[in-house]
């Protein structure tokens, strides 16, 4: 679904693709996410078939939800925590949504030797 907005001028969508890009690169930036090449790291093979980050809009506001590997040593919570304020906050002000919930599944845990262990694989 993508959201729509009429103005004098004309209308302006933001398609889901995009509210996945910015909750995206909001969660790799916080420190404690495994990534690789600047995106999330699939912590399972369902996530690499569907995608790390999912949104669903209705009615102008988004719910979103994401699959994360966290980095070994790092405290899975606190890197859950900063991921929805820094996708909620990044959402809302790039797109005007409101951001109704950011869920985090803490799917994996990636090793210093590059192991990843996670649920499903």
């Amino acid at each position: 679904m993508e959201k729509t907005d009429k103005h004098t001028s004309g209308s302006i969508r933001v398609s889901d693709e995009v509210l996945i890009q910015i909750a995206e690169t909001a969660a790799c930036e916080i420190e404690g996410v495994a990534t690789v090449n600047d995106r999330l790291l699939p912590p399972s093979t369902l996530s690499t078939l569907r995608g790390p980050v999912r949104v669903k809009v209705n009615s102008g506001a988004a719910a979103i939800k994401l699959d994360i590997s966290v980095l070994d040593g790092y405290n899975a919570v606190n890197v859950a925590e900063d991921i929805q304020r820094s996708v909620k906050s990044a959402v809302q002000n790039m797109t005007g949504f409101t951001v109704t919930k950011v869920d985090v599944n803490i799917a994996g845990v990636m090793f210093k030797d590059g192991d990843t262990v996670g649920a499903a694989e």
